[in-house]
């Protein structure tokens, strides 16, 4: 693996057009999958190559470059297997984004480059060849890629540990301190081994439940959590149990898994309602996950993280979105506003979820299944049409996109009516929000109808689109609607006890009435909150879904679902003297159709 050797390296790779339009499908063999692995590798040679020379003048690590070459003449699979652990590439990305000014961080210059002694022990150690180095030491702890953390006390938060292996044994030292690194997974002293997860007997998983590299996290690094035994027992259970719905289920889907999923990370819970999933084009094959309420949450969780998987090894290959990247578009899925490559992983992703959930047996009489189904189509399909029309494609990019299309066009929308109902009312009051918390509209726009509201106007009314502005906190606000639809579903007599949890907190009466069908209660109820706060974008969005449902007064509804900014600008600026449904009113009938 010298540089001579990366010189000469295939670099540009391509999939064959037959490939590459199975992944569009949201296919993709175990075949196809392997042939995204082996773009990875030569994308972390490349990256190898740009460490080494970002390091030249910053830490000396020309030895470790020449371990990996011996590691590699010895054995080139087991070194490939080390450079392809998804932290390896996460901790690659990292380190050149922060020698580029990319990220922050208190620790020395060098610290980042030092890790690629680590990665050479690693090396070393695998394919049994000897090897001495200094590795970098965070609050004491040194992480051996794919191998494990040892940790020492009393050190400076930013220090060094010697380390060294023969004949595949590993050993660190701090001072007088030794960690002797045991074989096998066992711990000693001192020393957390990465542990291993195998599950399915035909179609079989095997993943590092990574609970201590520092890179298992989405982009700076992270503390260690050291998962306890019952800890560890329960994500094994939960995986085997996931993995037989998935391989008994979704088999083409399992097959591509077990080829490109190497590492399973698990995240702490999140705040609000529901399990929190993750993955990153940096870290090809791993997937990280809060502790899911069950096995059906799990086994969707890795379809949809899959999925991302395999659209960013494809990105790295293909050029599917052009244009600046400013998150200006809406993702039905997310809170924020997203840049064209985001819209595109999502539209991927949640593809995986709707067709996860159309294929569960449980569909057939299961209204909660016929929801997520419902709800995860609408949003594809919503996200899919704003993809085409503004995402910025370029011409695989729309070639990619019209093939998920396709793919879709003869899916089922036989789906119980209420779980349809449901899953339409909590998208539109996406939509709704999403646009009040994030679009402006034009200040020219708001005179001429505040004018036309009082009646002092003179010409026409022409309206023109609100410029979105992004969102860098990236706020979370709507999980408490998604959670009462799905508690009416399952649980409608225990829906007023969804305010007493923590991810129905900020539900109202009006909204309980709302989801029990109760409109003009609601309609009255929304109006007196806007009354108390007229700046509350949830009351808003509310009146606008509890006026459409009584259908008493159709202009001010879809002003209120296509223009809620609009509207709120409107009432802001005629001093709330008018109600709120006449304002919406007003604004629906100069609404261009």
């Amino acid at each position: 693996m010298s540089p001579a050797q990366i010189e000469g390296h295939p670099h540009h790779i391509t999939l064959p057009a037959d490939d590459f339009r199975a992944l569009a499908s949201g296919g993709g063999s175990p075949e196809v999958v392997g042939k995204l692995r082996k773009a990875e590798h030569s994308r972390r040679l490349i990256m190898l190559r740009a460490l080494l020379d970002a390091a030249v003048d910053v830490a000396p690590v020309g030895e470790a470059w020449a371990a990996l070459e011996r590691a590699e003449k010895h054995d080139p699979y087991a070194v490939a297997t080390i450079l392809m652990h998804p932290q390896v590439g996460a901790w690659l990305s990292y380190a050149l984004r922060r020698h580029h000014g990319g990220a922050t961080s208190a620790a020395p210059p060098d610290h980042d480059f030092a890790q690629l002694h680590a990665v050479a022990i690693a090396a070393s150690a695998a394919t049994g060849q000897a090897y001495r180095a200094t590795v970098p030491l965070t609050d004491g702890r040194a992480l051996i890629p794919q191998f494990g953390m040892a940790s020492f006390t009393g050190c400076p938060r930013w220090d060094v540990a010697e380390a060294g292996t023969e004949d595949g044994h590993i050993w660190l030292r701090h001072g007088d301190q030794l960690v002797d690194v045991p074989p096998g997974a066992a711990e000693g002293n001192g020393w957390w081994p990465l542990r291993r997860l195998t599950v399915g007997d035909d179609v079989r998983l095997t993943v590092w439940l990574d609970d201590v590299d520092p890179m298992r996290d989405l982009a700076d690094p992270v503390p260690p959590r050291r998962l306890a035994p019952a800890e560890f027992q329960w994500w094994a259970n939960l995986l085997r149990d996931a993995w037989t719905i998935l391989v008994a289920d979704h088999r083409p889907m399992a097959e591509a898994i077990a080829a490109g999923v190497t590492s399973l990370v698990p995240l702490p819970v999140g705040d609000g309602w529901g399990t929190r999933s993750a993955s990153t084009g940096d870290a090809f094959g791993a997937i990280m996950c809060s502790p899911p309420p069950d096995a059906v949450t799990l086994a969707v969780s890795l379809a949809h993280e899959f999925t991302h998987i395999k659209l960013g090894g494809l990105m790295h290959l293909h050029t599917l979105t052009e244009g600046p990247g400013h998150p200006c578009l809406y993702a039905p899925w997310r809170d924020d506003p997203r840049p064209a490559g985001g819209l595109l992983q999502g539209i991927y992703a949640f593809m995986a979820i709707s067709d996860f959930w159309r294929r569960q047996p449980s569909r057939s009489d299961d209204v909660i299944t016929d929801f997520e189904y419902a709800y995860a189509h609408a949003q594809t399909a919503e996200a899919l049409d704003i993809a085409l029309r503004d995402g910025n494609l370029t011409e695989r990019g729309r070639a990619f996109a019209e093939g998920i299309g396709e793919a879709m066009r003869d899916w089922p929308d036989d789906v119980d009516p209420r779980a349809h109902a449901l899953a339409r009312l909590v998208a539109d009051a996406h939509r709704a929000g999403w646009r009040i918390r994030h679009c402006r509209p034009r200040p020219a726009d708001v005179a001429a109808m505040t004018g036309a509201l009082r009646g002092s106007a003179t010409g026409k009314v022409t309206v023109g689109p609100s410029e979105v502005q992004p969102d860098p906190g990236m706020r979370h606000w709507s999980a408490a609607r998604l959670g009462l639809a799905r508690r009416h579903l399952i649980a409608p007599e225990r829906q007023a006890e969804a305010r007493d949890e923590d991810w129905g907190a900020a539900l109202t009466d009006a909204d309980l009435a709302l989801f029990a069908g109760e409109h003009r209660t609601a309609v009255t109820a929304f109006c007196d909150e806007i009354a108390k706060d007229p700046e509350s974008a949830d009351a808003w969005t509310g009146l606008g879904l509890a006026l459409g449902a009584t259908g008493d007064d159709p202009r001010a509804a879809t002003a209120l679902l296509r223009r809620p900014e609009l509207v709120m600008a409107v009432h802001r600026e005629s001093d709330a003297t008018h109600s709120p449904i006449a304002v919406a009113g007003l604004v629906g009938a100069l609404l261009p159709a």
